[in-house]
């Protein structure tokens, strides 16, 4: 019994250290999803880090899905630009004014006509770098697979933004996945 009594504290530190180590990275998780922006065959990659979503209606004119993928720790509650190396991608899907945005696939098609009502809905995709942002030219899709539309609901859902390039502009590509929550919902009054 004494021979093994070495042997049973090397036996348990080995497993307090290894789980010391798997309660560090349950602290620490890895982010579940990450997005890739490619352009003039540069790519950005980064993990999303801050998600959010806001909805907003506004009277007699469109509602918005705003939609926040930020790989740093960005905000609600205040406007966080991205510092220098950092990355973020604002998706906004305008809607007709009181039709709510539902689990289906939005087209970024181009801004349509803004002296025609709105007559379908369209995703805007614009990427953050730093201090510098990029509007990407018409192409691809955002798909919200699951929308909770509440204070204490989310969105989910992946981008495929894709741009095939011409004589003067290169080709672009977003993609990725997300689940961002609901923190600001401002409906029109009744």
């Amino acid at each position: 019994m004494i021979a093994t009594a070495p042997r049973l504290r090397t036996h348990l530190a080995r497993c307090v250290a290894a789980l010391s180590c798997l309660v560090s990275f349950g602290c620490n998780p890895k982010p579940k999803y990450e997005i890739t922006i490619l352009q003039a065959g540069a790519s950005t990659r980064f993990p999303v880090v801050t998600a959010f979503a806001e909805y907003v209606e506004l009277p007699s004119s469109h509602d918005e899905l705003r939609l926040t993928l930020a790989g740093y720790a960005a905000s609600c509650d205040a406007w966080v630009p991205p510092k220098k190396g950092e990355s973020a991608l604002d998706v906004t899907i305008v809607l007709p004014a009181g039709v709510r945005p539902t689990a289906t696939t939005y087209a970024w098609t181009g801004i349509p006509n803004p002296e025609e009502p709105l007559k379908a809905p369209y995703a805007l995709p614009k990427a953050l770098f730093g201090e510098g942002s990029r509007l990407f030219e018409p192409g691809g899709t955002v798909r919200l697979t699951d929308v909770e539309l509440d204070l204490h609901g989310s969105v989910k859902g992946t981008l495929a933004f894709e741009y095939p390039g011409d004589a003067d502009r290169p080709a672009t590509r977003i993609d990725g996945g997300f689940e961002a929550r609901f923190c600001r919902i401002d409906l029109a009054p009744s």
